[in-house]
């Protein structure tokens, strides 16, 4: 769920804050530290507020804790908060070929991203396992558990329809997909004419590189 992945920015920022206002003295591991440890003991239920993850956050660096969360928390944003990223010295940029993390996904677990293009994700036997709203695939009417039997008038794989972006690039005529939905079959036209997108980082020098910093491995 999105908001597993978000909460993680969320946090990345904050530690990015805390380097930059103790100038590296400090980071959210000292915030773990005070929040969740302690002396060693049996399992022990402490619940905790709001107000007491603002606090203690305020021990570590003094910052408008509060209003950072609400505003993160709070969002209708439809895009992800990149601040930690940005804030630590690298941008999010977009490439028409999968990044090593793509390959090894879409290797282990039998499947294509085409969310940064089309919008959706799809096995390797056609079935769609996301479709995001607001993009052209979505738009055209494709949902997930819907199943691509074909593309173009060929029969789906992931090379067929990896050539159908290509094709659609240099025309004006929709991606055609025949679609199974259930026992029920339908021509489906997308529109769209662009590269095939996957996000990658890229290093911003005009800002000190404090996202490597926050990723290295901690020492004994």
């Amino acid at each position: 769920m999105d908001f597993y992945d978000e909460g993680d920015l969320i946090w990345l920022e904050a530690d990015i804050i805390i380097r930059q206002s103790t100038k590296g003295k400090k980071s959210l591991d000292d915030f773990c530290k005070i929040f969740h440890g302690g002396e060693s003991s049996g399992p022990q239920l402490k619940p905790y507020t709001f107000d007491d993850v603002v606090n203690t956050m305020n021990e570590i660096a003094s910052y408008d804790w509060r209003n950072f969360f609400l505003t993160r928390l709070q969002s209708l944003s439809p895009h992800a908060p990149l601040g930690g990223i940005e804030k630590g010295g690298w941008n999010l940029v977009y490439k028409d070929t999968p990044n090593e993390i793509e390959k090894t996904y879409e290797y282990a677990y039998h499947f294509t991203n085409l969310s940064y293009s089309l919008g959706f994700t799809i096995s390797n036997d056609g079935n769609l396992s996301d479709v995001i709203a607001g993009t052209p695939a979505a738009k055209a009417g494709l949902a997930p558990d819907m199943k691509i039997i074909a593309v173009n008038g060929r029969k789906y794989s992931n090379d067929v329809i990896h050539e159908a972006i290509k094709e659609a690039m240099n025309n004006s005529s929709p991606i055609e997909f025949i679609i199974a939905n259930g026992e029920f079959y339908s021509t489906v036209d997308v529109n769209y004419h662009g590269v095939e997108r996957y996000p990658y980082l890229e290093r911003d020098t005009t800002k000190p590189d404090l996202l490597s910093s926050v990723i290295t491995p901690l020492t004994k």
